[in-house]
């Protein structure tokens, strides 16, 4: 297996990634040739004779039958590298389902699997004014307070907000500026803690319980702590199922007790591993790379 993984090449200017290093590591290990390359290396081409996925700065292009292992979320870049013939995992799809939160619990709601109450804040053009005030309004109503305030596209927690009244509400709404968001019901039950179940093709290969002792979200980019966790099967029906109608071929199910259930709260892509494997001892990389490898 030949290839590449891709990460950003803004959000690390300088630095590569550890689950981009421990990929290509553990897959020179097992007698593959896999690089990593920064979105920004490329220059996605169309014109009507079809895509081209073209190096810059001297790096190579992408060839057909090129592996690409996906920690980025670039989806028009993935896009082309699809249309160029290349391999990728997880797919322009899939990746696209699950970085936009909204159409994330779109899938999942329609095929009934359990989640906290989500609603959607209307589209804008502009900054988010007193325009959107009923909607706000709709959202106290429905949801109470505290609330839950999450960017459509975030990652590592740090676009997930909480809403304590109708000021705070308000407040956290004009920051978003331009940018999508959604409302989301608070499970007070699980507040500073959640369950991360790693799946790889039908099997979830790892599992950690994280917990932060002074906010209401758990991602151990925050300060949160992972251990190990064994999940029950209803915990690993919903994550296989969660992967399945999102097209994630691997990806992190983050799971919240709740007094009604288990409840799906995201579906990650990109999941990062160097959490998961230090709380686990699962050498998820391995399992990934073996996974894709079959596939082949």
């Amino acid at each position: 297996m030949n290839g590449y993984v891709l990460y950003n090449g803004f959000w690390n200017e300088n630095t590569v990634p550890d689950t981009v290093s421990r990929l290509c590591e553990e897959g020179a290990a097992l007698g593959y040739t896999l690089t990593p390359r920064k979105n920004t290396s490329f220059a996605a081409a169309w014109s009507e004779h079809g895509a081209r996925v073209c190096g810059v700065g001297g790096e190579a292009d992408v060839q057909a039958g090129d592996v690409v292992f996906c920690f980025d979320k670039d989806t028009r870049l993935l896009t082309a590298m699809e249309a160029a013939g290349a391999r990728v995992f997880n797919c322009a799809e899939a990746v696209i389902l699950c970085d936009d939160k909204a159409k994330t619990h779109a899938v999942l709601a329609a095929a009934g699997v359990p989640m906290p109450k989500t609603l959607v804040a209307p589209m804008t053009y502009v900054d988010y004014t007193a325009a959107g005030d009923g909607f706000l309004a709709f959202g106290a109503k429905e949801l109470g307070f505290p609330l839950v305030v999450k960017e459509c596209f975030g990652s590592l927690g740090e676009q997930v907000y909480l809403a304590r009244d109708e000021q705070e509400l308000k407040t956290l709404a004009g920051r978003m500026k331009h940018r999508p968001f959604l409302l989301q019901e608070f499970i007070a039950e699980s507040a500073g803690t959640d369950k991360r179940l790693y799946v790889v093709g039908d099997r979830v290969v790892a599992a950690m319980r994280r917990r932060s002792a002074g906010d209401f979200r758990a991602n151990i980019g925050l300060g949160g702590a992972g251990e190990p966790y064994t999940p029950t099967e209803e915990e690993i029906a919903l994550a296989l199922e969660s992967c399945r109608l999102t097209g994630l071929q691997f990806g992190g199910v983050d799971i919240l007790d709740s007094d009604r259930g288990p409840l799906v709260c995201e579906v990650n892509s990109g999941a990062q591993l160097k959490g998961i494997t230090a709380a686990t001892g699962v050498d998820v990389a391995t399992e990934i790379l073996q996974y894709v490898n079959s596939l082949l």
